[in-house]
């Protein structure tokens, strides 16, 4: 029976010695890192019984991943806590979450130096295709981040999905820009170990390693980053030349810059530069490589996925905008805990918040969603959280937040605000208030004041005279 980890012991019997995972200057071969998994996957059955929540928290990438696996292979949900979370945010995580089991950094490392594993009888309590293995985070309009599932086999139907489009040869080195909180860099990981394939973790984003990571393997690397990674990587590479080593680039969590796709094709001459759009709750929803793709499209659903728009009962006309339904065996399990008005279901199908067209030849394009959210360097944001956080302050009679076009970020967090009264310094004042409540990556890039936020006729903010302003670099204070 097929599962997520299910193949790691397969690969340690055939290549005991090979390198199967780096991570900075630690290396397990696939012999020794099954032992590791099995040494959590002992401590695991002894605390918790199956189904059971095991909430990971851990800034290691390496732990990280031997925990998740461990919690795979027994039938347990592991729950990818982010480290970076504001201190006051993790315990309200911690009490939606209900985790029967805290795996941190001293629990990790007391449960590994046990070294407790023997041989684990594999089918006797193994999971199921439907039984969930993973809870991700994803934030919703209070800030207060929801927790999503995923079952073995919507996992199991994305690498066959990643067998057939991508067609990575298992002989290349499978690389990853950063940490695995962030959903794109967990799966490629775990698909890639999946697959065989040697995988190295990246503790931090740093372009120097990189480099160095992806030109390291005779037959050839893949990279897994974010579109604004690599943007980055693009310009550290630039100072080097061309890098011929890179054979494939993965990218999602944000449209590709036009830009940023030529510079890497100049500097990464033999690869294939492979986009894909979905969410947290879909996958894969479409795949784009090569030159072919419209611009501005996020390219064609795979064959296993099917696209409507509007309504899945009276589908719109192709170039008619509307609600993004999917249907595929991809699809997530439900929220464990919170709820998205904008998540609904019918008769299989899924839609989401986004807001799309299909051309005459199939190609999709996104014309926006149904709320607010932005996505900025491939996290998704919510500005009414950042908007709440401004309004707190005692000074602040107004505040609104817009995600403004950005080349790095794909969208950067631009903030407005109106005083009720002076501050000294208050740009620095209104930051220094925001990187206390906040995640790095939701704070405003820039503070417009304004001495009277312009309101629409019912006496609300306008929310889209004010973001035009921010746009055009206006402020009146």
């Amino acid at each position: 029976m097929a599962f997520i980890g299910s193949s790691l012991d397969e690969a340690a019997a055939k290549r005991p010695d090979q390198i199967a995972l780096k991570s900075g200057s630690a290396a397990w071969s696939w012999r020794a890192l099954l032992a590791d998994i099995g040494t959590v996957e002992t401590a695991i059955r002894r605390a918790t019984g199956k189904g059971g929540r095991v909430a990971l928290l851990l800034d290691d990438p390496a732990a990280l991943l031997i925990c998740f696996f461990a919690c795979a292979r027994t039938g347990r949900i592991a729950m990818v806590l982010d480290p970076g979370w504001p201190a006051g945010q993790r315990p309200a995580v911690l009490v939606d979450a209900a985790p029967d089991l805290i795996l941190d950094k001293e629990a990790c490392s007391a449960a590994l130096s046990k070294k407790a594993w023997g041989h684990i009888e594999r089918g006797i309590g193994d999971p199921c295709e439907e039984d969930p293995f993973y809870c991700g985070f994803t934030s919703g309009s209070t800030g207060r981040p929801k927790g999503y599932l995923r079952n073995h086999g919507s996992w199991l139907k994305s690498f066959e999905l990643s067998d057939r489009e991508f067609g990575i040869p298992r002989r290349e080195r499978v690389v990853v820009a950063g940490q695995l909180t962030h959903s794109l860099h967990l799966y490629g990981a775990v698909c890639g170990l999946e697959r065989g394939h040697e995988v190295v973790l990246s503790p931090r984003f740093d372009p120097r390693t990189l480099l160095t990571d992806l030109s390291g393997c005779a037959h050839g690397s893949t990279l897994y980053a974010t579109p604004t990674q690599l943007h980055f990587l693009a310009e550290a590479t630039e100072r080097k030349g061309p890098l011929d080593a890179v054979r494939h680039v993965l990218s999602s969590g944000a449209k590709w810059q036009d830009d940023d796709r030529r510079r890497l094709g100049g500097l990464f001459p033999n690869a294939r530069l492979i986009e894909f759009y979905g969410a947290s709750e879909t996958s894969f929803i479409t795949v784009s490589a090569g030159s072919a793709l419209p611009p501005g499209s996020v390219g064609k659903p795979p064959p296993e996925v099917k696209i409507t728009i509007g309504d899945p009962d009276t589908p719109a006309a192709a170039g008619t905008s509307g609600a993004i339904w999917v249907r595929s065996a991809l699809l997530f399990s439900g929220y464990l805990f919170g709820d998205d008005p904008q998540t609904r279901w019918k008769d299989g199908w899924l839609t989401f918040g986004d807001e799309g067209y299909l051309d005459e030849g199939g190609f999709l394009f996104l014309t926006g969603r149904t709320n607010r959210m932005i996505v900025t360097s491939g996290l998704n944001v919510y500005p009414e959280e950042i908007e709440s956080v401004l309004m707190a302050h005692p000074a602040v009679a107004g505040a609104v937040v817009a995600g403004l076009e950005d080349p790095v970020r794909g969208t950067r967090l631009e903030a407005a605000v109106q005083l009720q009264e002076a501050l000294e310094h208050p740009r620095e004042v209104l930051l220094a208030y925001c990187r206390d409540r906040l995640a790095s990556a939701k704070l405003p890039r820039r503070i417009h004041f304004f001495d009277n936020l312009p309101q629409t006729a019912g006496g609300k903010l306008d929310i889209q005279r004010v973001s035009d302003m921010m746009k055009h670099g206006e402020s009146d204070a």
